[in-house]
């Protein structure tokens, strides 16, 4: 993008400066590479022909399978005999002479569908770039004698008639050597090789004279102001074409692009303050303006006007949560253990059959213990009988 008041306006006949004019709002515009690149892609799959192969291609032949048990594919095969043609293999498309796989039909899509303000926004970049030498010298463009860029005109070169005058005008404002550079190319347009595109020169629909004069030259193409097409301005889909504006034509890009200042917002709240002040269609007009205005975005983030307005950052404790793995994983072993012995023994456990022996135990020693006592308190000893029911 380019922010200067005005840029020079060249004549014809004298080759010097004659003027100036107000640089249009376009020359604003951001540099949008890939939304260009995306636009001149789909925009040139507008020009295809539609192309097919025949519904009959590979199926012109009169073939059959041979079937099972001659160690031989179940391909079919021509018939006959005498030729060579006779039992090779057909309509397969692994075959020669044979069909294709999904051939191609006539009905694919191949047209492209493009939203208007995509197409105008990158336009207007497109011819933003026309002016930055940077991009202009990247493409290879010789503009080493140009005086400036972008390149202005009065309006006498709508009226040219002949092409050696226009050749001379191309030659005395520094464009020789780009001339010489596309017209000693030796590779063609044939396979849709790449080939060097010269200057590009803009001139108003009504300059038919013009347009004639500049339209045989090798390597320059013409167009219209009211016609200006992306594949013209952006070849392959890069920016910073080499372009030569007529003075009119060049005044006139803001009101062809539909570009516009920018627009302060109307709510209902707050009234307009004049009622002298057009409505702007939006659906109609393309806003230019970059929606950054400032590459500086930890400053805009740390200032005190966005600071102020954010919340205060949450702070939340920190909560630390014992975590007993080990116990966890024996507790669940032991369980596990449980419930396998219980399955095992018919609904006992282990743990239960341990706990019955062990008071069994106890009852015994407590029985002999009291018995002791008895014989004890008898004096005899002889051994008592006891009869517990």
């Amino acid at each position: 993008m380019v922010h200067r008041p005005v840029v020079s306006v060249f004549s014809v006949s004298t080759e010097r400066r004659m003027g100036s004019t107000v640089m249009p709002r376009v020359f604003s515009t951001p540099l949008r590479s890939d939304l260009v690149r995306y636009v001149h892609t789909n925009m040139s799959k507008n020009k295809r022909q539609a192309y097919a192969v025949s519904r009959l291609s590979g199926y012109q032949t009169s073939a059959r399978s041979w079937g099972t048990g001659r160690a031989l594919s179940r391909t079919p095969r021509v018939k006959g005999g005498g030729t060579h043609r006779s039992g090779q293999a057909a309509y397969a498309n692994f075959c020669r002479a044979g069909g294709m796989f999904a051939p191609t039909k006539t009905w694919r899509r191949w047209h492209r569908k493009l939203n208007l303000k995509e197409r105008r926004l990158a336009l207007a970049s497109a011819v933003s770039a026309t002016a930055v030498v940077p991009l202009v010298m990247s493409r290879g463009h010789r503009v080493e004698s140009v005086p400036e860029l972008p390149l202005v005109l009065d309006d006498t070169v709508e009226n040219l008639t002949k092409t050696r005058d226009a050749v001379e005008l191309l030659n005395s404002m520094g464009l020789g050597d780009e001339l010489k550079r596309v017209n000693t190319v030796k590779r063609t347009k044939r396979k849709g090789r790449k080939y060097p595109v010269g200057p590009l020169v803009v001139l108003r629909s009504s300059a038919v004279e013009g347009k004639r004069a500049f339209r045989n030259i090798p390597g320059v193409d013409v167009v219209s102001v009211e016609h200006l097409n992306l594949l013209k301005l952006a070849p392959a889909g890069t920016l910073g074409r080499l372009v030569l504006y007529s003075r009119s034509a060049f005044e006139l890009l803001d009101t062809v692009l539909h570009c516009t200042a920018d627009v302060p917002r109307v709510t209902a709240d707050v009234p307009r303050v004049s009622a002298d002040v057009p409505k702007v269609n939006s659906k109609s007009t393309l806003n230019i303006s970059s929606g950054l205005q400032s590459a500086d975005v930890a400053g805009l983030i740390n200032s005190t006007v966005v600071q102020s307005s954010l919340r205060p950052q949450k702070t939340m404790d920190k909560v630390s949560k014992v975590k007993k793995r080990h116990s966890q994983r024996l507790l669940k072993l032991l369980h596990n253990a449980v419930d396998r012995s219980k399955v095992k023994n018919g609904g006992v456990s282990v743990k239960d059959e341990s706990t019955g022996v062990l008071e069994k135990r106890e009852l015994r020693k407590r029985s002999r213990k009291y018995y002791k006592e008895v014989e004890e308190a008898l004096g005899t000893s002889r051994p008592l009988v006891l009869h517990l029911t």
